[in-house]
């Protein structure tokens, strides 16, 4: 049995926005940062906002503010549409849905395929988590639904927190039917009796579809399904990691837990539980309606079906775009327009924990693997193009800064190791004298940090340098 005695004060002050926030908030997100001359004014407020706030999903609008309300270009890019094609004409009714083919996915899993054979059909698809990690879905679910324990759990995480994501928001915003289907057909296949559909509290859109969608399901589906249960955060980038997740939804200080063990064997009130993101589970109805083997002849190598791409405002088409895996990122890039200023300077994939791209890298093909070659990561495939108005050294100043402010504190080289380099960064360079200093850093981090986001700070810190060494180290 888990114990929960915490005090509700006590874990309140871990979050950001437990108890009230400015009527208007102006986002200090990464994306912003890289524009923050498109709307000089809104940069300005964010600057003066505290507590900040990170990120509204608004990225493809940014500088942007909590009153923001353009739309993002959303198109299909791929042989076969997977998610996107749900997308496309804005916000769905359950009725518009069902037109699309909505839950026959589920009654065919619940009526047609055992709960072993719908895992097999995850395997062969090679579907792997779309959050960052990459971990095979089908093999994360395996390992639940092989556990003796018979109570279990499974957490839909709609904590989208990164800069220059905004997918996952559109999904549960514009067809929340679909990561639904997803996770009924996730649960049923792991034996799951309580699903729990966690959204940051940055997207309040998110967080009314969803219920919206969760209510009008109860009339229609004539199935015996788990109870879906939506939560809202309260603020804090380092949720999205999977055992923090697990602890916030129990009431206690959302900080990550080591492992092993998993969440898979002891997960949430010390259950089994699998923990999958919104785009993850929208995948989901498409594998089993036409089954794994042709999911998996999408895509290439070990990255297989498609992804939702996120392009920022600086791009001359800021989007959500669905693309094949193996794509040349020179393509994406050429589909976003060029920039409305200036040249693209590099990317930042799967920002802030991920490294940077420079330009001769950009025949480098869209995939797990490939990017972590070039010292990148898909993360959640939020992409952020930058121009020479933002030195890569100032670049690493507001992610380290952004880092330092999001560390929960509860491992040491993470707690102290961000705020120093926040420090040595502050002015936008490092001395020459400082860098032996940064590099030990960063390698401590690397090695010893709890979770993703003191690695990450870590790799990204050594892959500025790797790359920009010689515009970031001044002589002193």
């Amino acid at each position: 049995m888990v114990r929960i005695n915490l005090p509700k004060k006590e874990v309140n002050t871990f979050y950001n926005a437990a108890d009230t926030m400015p009527e208007e908030e102006y986002c200090s997100g990464l994306a912003c940062y890289v524009s923050r001359n498109l709307k000089k004014e809104f940069w300005k407020k964010a600057m003066a906002q505290r507590p900040r706030t990170y990120c509204l999903g608004k990225c493809y609008s940014s500088p942007s503010s909590s009153s923001t309300h353009e739309k993002p270009i959303i198109e299909v890019r791929s042989r076969k549409s997977v998610i996107g094609r749900y997308l496309l004409k804005g916000e769905l009714t359950l009725k518009d849905y069902i037109s699309l083919g909505g839950f026959k996915a589920l009654e065919y899993a619940l009526t047609s395929l055992s709960k072993r054979n719908i895992i097999k059909e995850v395997e062969k698809s090679y579907l792997r988590g779309r959050g960052g990690g990459g971990f095979p879905t089908g093999k994360k679910w395996l390992l639940a639904y092989n556990q003796k324990e018979t109570e279990r759990y499974l957490i839909v995480n709609g904590d989208e927190g990164d800069p220059g994501a905004y997918v996952d928001r559109f999904i549960m915003e514009y067809s929340p039917f679909l990561p639904i289907e997803g996770a009924l057909i996730a649960a049923h296949a792991i034996g799951a009796q309580k699903v729990y559909f966690y959204i940051r509290r940055e997207y309040p859109r998110s967080v009314a579809r969803v219920r919206e969608a969760v209510k009008s399901m109860a009339s229609f589906l004539k199935y015996k399904l788990p109870k879906i249960v939506v939560v809202v955060g309260k603020g804090s980038y380092v949720v999205g990691e999977e055992t923090a997740l697990i602890n916030a939804l129990m009431g206690r200080r959302p900080e990550p837990v080591f492992k092993p063990p998993y969440p898979t064997e002891r997960g949430l009130y010390g259950k089994p539980t699998v923990v999958n993101n919104v785009e993850t589970l929208s995948n989901i109805p498409y594998i089993i309606s036409n089954g794994g083997k042709e999911y998996y002849e999408l895509g290439f190598s070990k990255s297989r079906g498609t992804k939702l791409v996120s392009l920022n405002s600086l791009f001359k088409r800021p989007g959500i775009y669905e693309f094949e895996f193996g794509v040349p990122l020179k393509e994406i890039v050429s589909t976003g327009g060029g920039l409305k200023r200036g040249k693209v300077a590099g990317l930042l994939i799967g920002a802030p924990l991920s490294g940077v791209v420079r330009p001769e890298e950009f025949d480098t093909r869209l995939g797990y693997e490939e990017l972590e070659e070039i010292g990148s990561s898909l993360g959640h495939g939020n992409i952020i193009a930058f121009n020479e108005e933002s030195p890569p050294g100032e670049i690493l100043r507001e992610i380290v800064s952004f880092l330092s402010y999001e560390s929960c504190g509860k491992c040491t080289p993470c707690r102290l190791g961000t705020k120093k380099l926040e420090g040595i960064l502050s002015k936008g360079y490092i001395l020459r004298d400082e860098l032996e200093e940064v590099y030990d850093i960063a390698h401590t981090l690397v090695s010893s940090s709890l979770c993703g986001l003191g690695i990450g700070a870590g790799r990204v810190v050594l892959s500025f340098l790797s790359k920009y060494r010689r515009v970031i180290v001044h002589e002193g």
